[in-house]
């Protein structure tokens, strides 16, 4: 099977070799180089003082997103240029004229290039042997080791790379929209997800404003796909990513079509894994569990962010000369050159600017004014989120530990407790005629402000929050309730989750303090809870008694 992309240096041999031989091929250029040599030569020709202002339009020529762009940014080095005619046609007549479609990003954005627009990878790998060797006159058996250990060296950074993928989570990717990817998908993709997912803000789901450059060159979802998934609340599917990201193993995959017999037969495989189970003691029984569970039940899984890294001393490294007898070496580069004649030359200072971190504070005492007055002493802080008729759901999201960013998961979540077969008759019974105004209400189509319509209300919401996560949801507003779930008997360890409403018209996170007093319930959920979610009731007994002394008699 030919490549679909090739990349190497401008070498016009090389090049026409390539379009013979792999005429289907994308044949790129290393970016890398072409600065280095566009930057010998602006240095030879282009004043100090102009140097860096033309080094950044030269970098925005290359990384110009389409053709327009493209041309306008030519436009602007042109002119900044008008004095360096010999800089202007070299950059022009040497890359750009007949290389801009293997090297500037309105071209090569179009190639599924996975993020290789340079041969650094392969200069390092290089250098990295020739160090191994130490010099050139060694035997055919001193080099065959040398290369044999930098090989090994190399299948063991490899390794260790996608033993991290499988077992380290980053903090970034603990929210439930990687559920599908992790410990499937390499973490150098869900870095660059991550990345993609901060522009669905302003990109939303439009692909003309998206350009979809992530899909195309990386083989990702790119941010109006991440944002139709955010909109549906649906987790990012792992059929999206390319499989370069997911092969995480050096095992060698069979060609299509071809069939050894037992690539698809796990029959040994589940043998061997139940022997060793039940060889086991309690300790590894529960350690193998957890880690099949990890790969049976990916987003429902508990996932903790990797420890801090232990800082080492390490070697300290000594400048000076190398040993004499290294004597691998190469002709260094016409920019290399170029640099070291211009470093005597005089540097120009730049003055240090600091800039002050200002901690803001969550703490919003203007909303805990809001509440009754008999339970200010007990609200620790209240947290506030963002106002875009969302807050209710956000203010969940970040309770539930899905982050203040993952209320689509919680409006999908709610939307499937709606339909859930073991619940369906309860909601029956107790929404009756507004079942489908309260399925409507959790449905959106669109990023933004939302409509009235479609914010959370209580006591709708209430209740499937309650049941959905199975906690106690406290809101203090006007009035001020309490949710139990009503299928599910009382726990000593559940979580309880406290929300307000201010503003007439805002949701907020409130962090209690630890034995709060608890406002009472709806008389729907008396009516329709079941026999043993009466125990709710008894547990909480004693706190809920004691908002009832709190609470003034009203006259």
């Amino acid at each position: 099977m030919c490549p679909q992309v090739i990349l190497t240096d401008r070498d016009l041999a090389l090049i026409k070799a390539i379009e013979v031989v792999f005429p289907n091929s994308i044949n790129l250029l290393c970016r890398f180089h072409i600065n280095k040599n566009v930057g010998a030569k602006r240095k030879q020709h282009v004043v100090n003082d102009l140097q860096k202002t033309i080094d950044t339009l030269w970098m925005e020529v290359v990384w110009a997103s389409d053709e327009v762009e493209y041309g306008q940014r030519l436009h602007q080095l042109e002119q900044a240029c008008v004095d360096y005619s010999g800089f202007i046609n070299y950059v022009k007549d040497t890359w750009l004229t007949p290389h801009r479609h293997r090297c500037v990003g309105a071209w090569i954005n179009r190639v599924l290039h996975l993020g290789n627009t340079t041969t650094n990878r392969v200069e390092s790998a290089h250098w990295k042997l020739k160090q191994m060797l130490g010099n050139s006159i060694g035997d055919m058996v001193k080099c065959w080791e040398a290369m044999n250990n930098n090989l090994r060296l190399q299948l063991g950074n490899i390794r260790a790379s996608f033993q991290k993928s499988f077992y380290e989570v980053e903090h970034a990717h603990v929210s439930p929209f990687y559920g599908y990817l992790r410990g499937s998908v390499s973490r150098a993709a869900l870095r660059r997800i991550a990345e993609e997912l901060l522009r669905v803000d302003y990109v939303g789901t439009n692909r003309q404003i998206c350009g979809c450059t992530l899909r195309t060159s990386y083989g990702l979802p790119c941010a109006c796909e991440l944002g139709r998934y955010r909109v549906g609340g649906i987790p990012i599917p792992i059929d999206v990513v390319h499989v370069h990201w997911r092969k995480l193993t050096m095992e060698v995959e069979l060609e299509i079509g071809e069939d050894d017999g037992s690539e698809v037969d796990m029959t040994a495989a589940m043998d061997e894994l139940w022997r060793r189970f039940r060889s086991l003691d309690v300790i590894g029984k529960r350690a193998l569990r957890s880690r099949v569970c990890e790969l049976a039940y990916p987003t429902m899984t508990t996932l903790c962010p990797p420890p801090e890294k232990i800082k080492t001393k390490g070697g300290v490294k000594k400048k000076g000369k190398k040993p004499a007898d290294y004597d691998v070496y190469r002709d260094p580069s016409y920019h290399e050159y170029v640099d070291k004649a211009s470093q005597s030359s005089q540097r120009q200072s730049q003055p240090s600017q600091t800039s002050k971190k200002i901690k803001l504070s969550k703490k919003q005492p203007q909303f805990i004014v809001q509440f009754p007055n008999h339970i200010r002493s007990y609200i620790e802080d209240v947290v506030n989120v963002e106002s875009d008729g969302n807050c209710g759901f956000r203010a969940i999201a970040s309770l539930h530990g899905y982050g203040e960013d993952g209320w689509s998961m919680v409006r999908r979540e709610l939307g499937l407790e709606l339909i859930d077969k073991d619940r369906s008759t309860l909601y029956d019974k107790l929404f009756s005629n507004r079942l489908s105004a309260v399925r409507e209400s959790l449905m959106i189509e669109s990023f933004g402000s939302q409509p009235p319509e479609k914010w959370m209300s209580l006591p709708d919401m209430g209740y499937l929050i309650a049941n959905r996560y199975n906690v106690v949801l406290v809101c203090l507003g006007n009035p001020c309730l309490t949710f139990f779930p009503m299928t599910s008997s009382h726990s000593p360890n559940v979580s309880i989750y406290c929300i307000g409403f201010v503003n007439q018209n805002h949701w907020v996170q409130v962090n209690m303090k630890e034995g709060f007093p608890l406002p009472p319930v709806t008389l729907d959920w008396k009516k329709f809870r079941s026999h043993i979610a009466t125990t709710w009731m008894l547990g909480f007994a004693g706190r809920m008694q004691h908002w009832q002394l709190l609470t003034p008699v009203l006259a």
